[in-house]
């Protein structure tokens, strides 16, 4: 079964028409960057479980690598004009270590 999105980006974007060589794994690194950031932040700040905030960086980390490699699986199966990428996902993967590397940067006072 193949799902044809016409809102998903394809797979022939031309990254070069800016200028920069491998700008979409740049993004891809950003992307997962800030959103393992804003997840450990949330976790951290959460109440509920001493648990989950002992094990923020973790959840976080991990959490956003399986998303990432869900969503490269997804798209090598379900979506004809996308294909499963190494690249991407190596670049998510380290995108989630600078997140937690730089929620610890920034809040190294507040969360211990």
């Amino acid at each position: 079964m193949v799902i044809a999105v016409s809102l998903i980006p394809s797979s022939s974007f031309d990254a070069q028409q800016f200028g920069i060589e491998g700008l979409d794994k740049v993004i891809h690194l950003l992307m997962y960057t800030l959103m393992t950031l804003f997840w450990s932040t949330g976790l951290k700040r959460q109440h509920q479980s001493k648990k989950v905030r002992k094990n923020a960086f973790l959840i976080a980390a991990l959490g956003g690598f399986l998303i990432s490699l869900f969503l490269e699986i997804s798209q090598e199966y379900l979506v004809s004009s996308r294909s499963f990428d190494w690249l991407d996902l190596i670049a998510n993967g380290i995108g989630c270590i600078f997140g937690v590397i730089v929620f610890k940067l920034l809040y190294r006072h507040s969360y211990r």
